[in-house]
């Protein structure tokens, strides 16, 4: 150390004023630009590929080798030994499965000098020779088993001068690195319906809905839910794109699970889409399914929903490449036990899909009793201010075992628009359960003066639509 300022011209202004006697050895700078490109976020279950292109603007690149890296950006490592992946072989969250060269080279076209080491987030390959002013590209073929954000690391280590035998050749390395956003591409949900205007008496539903009533705390989503046995359910799955970028979807179906047998039978459940629809950012694509529960069974095992899509690029898939289009993904999501029991009382409103101002028409009641014992129903109507009713508001009636009580009413609507129908409600003596239909099936539209609706392939001939035909 010396009280001096260095005079001796070097890079590193903070070796220059620190009055160290130093000599800084330095490798030539690189002539060669190293470019990472990626589109848009890479999506779980697809096959993200990230161009890697070299560019030689000075430098012909002698015995180049491409280091690639896969590192958390939040810390820790990519492998988790506690979750493991259900749908992959490994539980590790990002894969880096392979690197592919330029379009129409293989690995038979490759030299046995050349190096190809593909590791779980760790890559080496071999850069053929490179002229002064030539490019070269590869695509690095990386995969995402959960969202997670990971950093690419490349690095390019090549020597600038020909491979005169020399073992200190001195090598130049180029250094880029890109942080890559894995997200979740699609979020499947699922709800049961039942028939529009049939619903069920379940015992364990009503058992819930009064249990909640007597705890604030706990909620309906937390209880399991029962489905009626013998009956039709509507199963609806939807899927909704979480991306930015658009997809494409080629099916959705439910399938069953290796090794498990389906106790119902699901009608539509492996029919493909005629065409691959497309799913615009933050749209939900459904598809309706019709459950058929077989008898004498306590669990409902529906199967797996199996959703094949990949990315949209804009681009028509009949002129595209088999290379420019990406393969289809397939998201897997196991659809929860349900459930099944036998519904002691079943209730059907039956109801005109309109009606017209001023017209009376006939609404009917059904009360089925599939139980071998006599069933004392009391039931109620409450008035509604759009209609004249003409019937018992309130009665007690008693329903032999397998057999059906129709209830009634003449109703005269007084208002047009959706009206909501007079309410039914009824209690079961022998279970102490009651019932109340939805504000959706206790609904109908009234027309101010009999509607004409026009056929699809003729705008001059109309049909009046009878409403028993409906």
């Amino acid at each position: 150390m010396e009280d001096c300022i260095q005079t001796v011209p070097i890079k590193d202004a903070v070796l220059v004023f620190s009055g160290q006697k130093s000599t800084q050895v330095e490798e030539p700078d690189p002539q060669v630009d190293l470019c990472l490109g990626a589109s848009g976020p890479a999506l779980v279950g697809e096959v993200f590929l990230v161009p890697v292109t070299l560019v030689s603007k000075g430098h012909d690149v002698y015995s180049g080798e491409l280091k690639i890296n896969l590192v958390d950006v939040k810390g820790g490592g990519l492998f988790s030994p506690r979750d493991s992946e259900p749908y992959s072989m490994d539980s590790h969250h990002v894969q880096l499965l392979g690197i592919s060269g330029p379009e129409g080279e293989d690995d038979s076209q490759l030299d046995s000098d050349n190096i190809k080491k593909i590791q779980q987030s760790f890559g080496l390959i071999s850069v053929p020779f490179i002229k002064n002013g030539d490019s070269w590209s590869c695509r690095l073929e990386i995969k995402w088993h959960r969202p997670k954000p990971i950093m690419l690391y490349v690095s390019l280590g090549y020597t600038p001068n020909s491979g005169s035998g020399e073992s200190n050749a001195q090598t130049v390395h180029v250094h880029k690195n890109l942080q890559i956003e894995g997200t979740t591409a699609i979020v499947i949900n699922h709800h049961y319906l039942m028939p529009f205007r049939r619903d069920p008496l379940l015992l364990t539903k009503n058992k819930q809905t009064s249990d909640s009533e007597q705890n604030k705390q706990a909620s309906e989503s937390d209880q399991p839910e029962s489905l009626p046995s013998n009956q039709k359910t509507v199963l609806i799955v939807s899927a909704k794109n979480c991306t930015e970028v658009p997809l494409r979807l080629k099916s959705l179906s439910v399938e069953e699970e290796d090794g498990v047998e389906r106790t119902c039978s699901i009608q539509h459940g492996s029919e493909e889409l005629s065409k691959p629809a497309l799913l615009v950012p933050g749209e939900e694509f459904k598809k309706v399914f019709s459950v058929s529960s077989n008898v004498n069974i306590s669990k409902l095992r529906l199967g797996t929903v199996c959703l094949r899509w990949r990315r949209d690029l804009g681009v028509d898939e009949k002129s595209a490449s088999t290379t420019t289009l990406s393969s289809w993904v397939v998201t897997k999501q196991k659809l929860p036990d349900k459930n099944v029991e036998l519904p002691p009382l079943i209730v059907s409103m039956e109801c005109p899909p309109y009606a017209i101002l001023g017209d009376p028409f006939t609404y009917c009641i059904r009360i089925l009793n599939q139980t071998q014992l006599l069933q004392e129903i009391k039931y109620s109507l409450a008035d509604a201010q759009s209609f004249v009713l003409c019937g018992y508001h309130n009665d007690t009636v008693y329903v032999l075992p397998k057999s059906e009580h129709i209830v009634s009413y003449k109703l005269v609507p007084l208002a047009s628009g959706m009206q909501q129908l007079p309410r039914f409600s009824m209690t079961s003596a022998r279970y102490s359960a009651a019932y109340q239909p939805s504000n959706s099936s206790n609904s109908v539209f009234v027309f101010p003066s009999k509607p004409h609706f026009k056929t699809a392939g003729s705008t001059n001939f109309r049909v009046e639509e009878s409403v028993g035909n409906e």
